[in-house]
């Protein structure tokens, strides 16, 4: 705190705007006495801290009440301010009026406000579009999902059974006719259905040993051949569905690790030579 004084600390105080008035008061002869004090508060226009350093220019408060020179508002924009000496036996006078009108003051603080407010609606729009985009998201998995529910509706039990009979039973699937090396190779068929999508187990009944099953990778177009007329038999019942077949070096009981697994969505995917 800065005590504003003479060599006996006390000030000098001139004519003071205590209240914000417009029109014109006359000089006042008499001086008043008075200890000012400074630095003591903050002075904010229109939301601005304003930092003065000149002491004649500087709001202090003196006798309990804060005083700011004229020529700080006028300095700061927020008032005209007009001094007229005295003359020809008329008194000193001084007019005081808002810059600009009185609505001034209140236009610039709105704005403030405005442009806080468009800083939060450009916060809202950008969460708006996140939560957009994440409802567009959600829409397209349930979207799919029902499709993926009204597909597998049509999937019944009794005619995947009846697939798995006919790979079984029918010898154009059932056995594969290998070369030199491998022989004749007779197959066990599972299948199932899994999300829409048909899914055949092929279970060799003898394991092949490693020289076996080189030789059989070796013959791969012709297995790739068989195992595609198997998808194509699949299609043939369940013509909105993918087939995936997995080829397996022995029983299904016997914990037989998997060869290949294919992919048909009209064309097949893989090959036993990866």
């Amino acid at each position: 705190m800065k005590l504003f004084s003479s060599k006996k600390k006390i000030a000098i105080i001139g004519t003071m705007l205590t209240t914000m008035l417009a029109g014109t008061i006359a000089y006042a002869a008499t001086p008043i006495k008075q200890d000012a004090y400074y630095d003591t508060f903050k002075l904010v226009v229109n939301g601005t801290e304003q930092f003065i350093s000149d002491t004649a220019l500087k709001p202090f408060i003196a006798n309990s009440r804060v005083y700011v020179p004229i020529a700080t508002l006028q300095n700061l924009g927020i008032a005209n301010v007009q001094w007229t000496p005295a003359a020809s036996g008329q008194a000193a006078s001084l007019a005081v009026s808002p810059k600009g009108g009185t609505a001034s003051g209140e236009v610039a603080l709105y704005q403030q406000q405005l442009a806080a407010l468009n800083t939060q609606l450009q916060a809202k729009d950008s969460e708006i579009t996140t939560l957009k985009a994440d409802k567009a998201r959600l829409e397209a998995e349930v979207d799919k999902l029902k499709q993926s529910s009204s597909t597998s509706g049509d999937i019944s039990s009794k005619d995947l059974t009846a697939l798995e009979d006919t790979l079984n039973d029918d010898r154009d699937f059932n056995r594969y006719s290998g070369p030199t090396g491998v022989g004749t190779l007779y197959f066990d068929f599972e299948v199932d259905e899994y999300r829409g999508d048909i899914e055949i187990d092929m279970y060799i009944d003898s394991k092949l040993d490693s020289t076996a099953l080189n030789a059989l990778k070796d013959d791969y177009r012709d297995f790739d051949d068989f195992i595609e007329e198997i998808a194509e038999e699949a299609v043939r019942s369940f013509k909105n569905s993918d087939v995936i077949i997995n080829v397996y070096n022995g029983t299904a009981r016997s914990n037989p690790s998997r060869i290949v697994e294919y992919e048909y969505d009209g064309r097949l995917r893989d090959s036993i030579q990866d």
